[in-house]
C-alpha cells in the first residue's frame, strides 16, 4: 500500500468518525481537527466521548414566559445568529392575534456542556437568547425559554413530538446556512409532526422595519 493511499485512508476514517460525532451533537471544529490528526484512532476517541455523554444534560426546565389569547404555540431555535432572532420576530408578526406562546430553544454541544454546572448552562443559553428576548419584548411578547444538550435534530424532534407546540420556526442565512439547516432541517421536516417554517434572513434595523417586511410578504419557506 502506497503512502498516499495510507494518508487518504487515515483522513477518510478520521473524518467519518468526526461526522458521526458532529451528528451526535458534538463540536464540529473540534472533531474535524481530531479526525484529521488522529485518523483511525478517532474511532476510539469517539467511543470514549459517547461513553462520557451525560443524558441528564439533555433536558432542562422551561423558564416561564407569558401566554397570549391566540391558539398557536410556536417553538423557535435560537443559535445566537441574527437569522434566528429574525425568525422569532417575524413569526410573531405574521401570526399576530393567533399567537399563544413562543418558546425559544437553544441546543448546546456536548463538548460545551461537559463539566459545566446547570446554572452556568442556563446563563450560556440566556446569553445566546438575549437578543431575541429583547426584540420580542419590544412587541410585548415575553417568550418561554429552554435549552438542550446534544444533537440539534434529536432535541428538536423530541420537542416537536411532545404535543406542546403547533409550529416550529428557524431562520436561514442568505449567504450561508446556519447549523440548523441542511440535513438537520430536512430530518426535522421529514419526521416532525408539526409544520416547519424557515424564514429568510434580512437586515433588520428596527422592529418597525421587520413589521414592514412582514406586511410586504417576507419569504417564509416550508423546508423540503
Amino acid at each position: 500500500m502506497t503512502p498516499l493511499l495510507v494518508a487518504v485512508g487515515w483522513v477518510l476514517v478520521g473524518l467519518a468518525s468526526a461526522f458521526v460525532m458532529i451528528r451526535r451533537g458534538h463540536d464540529a471544529l473540534l472533531w474535524v481537527v481530531l479526525g484529521l490528526a488522529a485518523g483511525p484512532f478517532a474511532i476510539a476517541l469517539a467511543g470514549l466521548a459517547v461513553y462520557l455523554e451525560r443524558e441528564e444534560l439533555a433536558e432542562a426546565a422551561v423558564i416561564p414566559g407569558e401566554s397570549l389569547e391566540g391558539d398557536v404555540r410556536v417553538l423557535v431555535c435560537i443559535d445566537g445568529s441574527e437569522a434566528a432572532d429574525h425568525a422569532a420576530v417575524t413569526v410573531v408578526l405574521l401570526l399576530g392575534a393567533r399567537l399563544q406562546t413562543v418558546t425559544l430553544l437553544t441546543v448546546l454541544d456536548y463538548d460545551v456542556a461537559r463539566d459545566v454546572s446547570p446554572d452556568r448552562l442556563d446563563r450560556i443559553a440566556a446569553g445566546i437568547q438575549s437578543a431575541a428576548v429583547g426584540q420580542l419584548a419590544d412587541l410585548a411578547v415575553h417568550p418561554f425559554s429552554t435549552r438542550a444538550t446534544g444533537s440539534a435534530a434529536e432535541q428538536i424532534l423530541r420537542r416537536t413530538g411532545s404535543g406542546a407546540y403547533d409550529l416550529f420556526a428557524l431562520g436561514s442565512h442568505r449567504q450561508r446556512r446556519s447549523r440548523f439547516l441542511g440535513s438537520v432541517a430536512r430530518e426535522i421536516a421529514n419526521k416532525a409532526p408539526i409544520p416547519l417554517l424557515t424564514v429568510r434572513a434580512a437586515p433588520v434595523e428596527s422592529i418597525e422595519s421587520a413589521e414592514r417586511a412582514a406586511r410586504l410578504g417576507l419569504p417564509i419557506e416550508p423546508e423540503s
